[in-house]
């Protein structure tokens, strides 16, 4: 039954078009960043670069895999395959963050390279619970809202209000951001890790529930 529901990656990447192409050009962008930057405040750029622009675009394949079921009306279709809904949510969406999780690791690791007092266990341990966060949140919003323009304006909105207050008081909700300067850990910063993959795990079952019932 396994061997049967494969990944066909080349037939969902040619599903994505173009816009598959966006995580990698911000993932390669901010290489180039890293690579040219320079000063006593490069790290802390690097780490609002990393928490506000990398991590949430985690979120963009989790919502274009959707795009075609719901956009073009293609659900019917594609529900008609003996496949199961563990398959078309969780495994997909999964799937396409461990890919979207080589190119971050790249990332971090040219960070650590070229800042070597950075360590790349403690980013590592700091953002990649972000970037997990995000996958599943962008999931959920799509299986949710079933329309591709609200779980961006979401995500986009979030990060803007969050950008702004720098996690104050202001708008008192969840940080999924550490706002770590040095990008060094903490327990406290370890704790919202923590929190970040509990969270994660949560929205990856809530959006595979909803999966489930409405059956796409």
């Amino acid at each position: 039954m396994l061997s049967s529901q494969k990944l066909d990656f080349s037939f969902e990447i040619k599903s994505m078009g173009i816009s598959y192409y966006a995580p990698l050009l911000v993932i390669l962008l901010s290489i180039i960043y890293v690579f040219f930057s320079s000063g006593l405040d490069a790290i802390e750029h690097i780490s609002h670069l990393l928490e506000f622009v990398v991590c949430p675009f985690a979120a963009w394949w989790s919502i274009y895999l959707f795009f075609d079921y719901y956009e073009d009306r293609a659900s019917e279709v594609l529900f008609s395959y003996p496949l199961s809904s563990f398959f078309h949510g969780i495994l997909r969406v999964t799937s396409f963050f461990i890919l979207f999780l080589i190119g971050f690791f790249i990332l971090l690791l040219t960070i650590t390279l070229k800042n070597p007092s950075v360590s790349l266990m403690d980013i590592s341990i700091n953002y990649i619970p972000q970037a997990m966060l995000y996958s599943y949140l962008g999931f959920t919003l799509m299986i949710v809202s079933r329309n591709i323009i609200f779980p961006l304006l979401l995500i986009i909105g979030y990060i803007a209000m969050k950008y702004f207050t720098m996690g104050g008081s202001l708008f008192p909700i969840y940080n999924v951001m550490s706002f770590s300067l040095d990008m060094s850990l903490s327990s406290k910063i370890v704790g919202l890790c923590l929190q970040n993959i509990v969270i994660s795990i949560f929205l990856a079952i809530i959006g595979h529930i909803t999966l489930l019932k409405r059956k796409i």
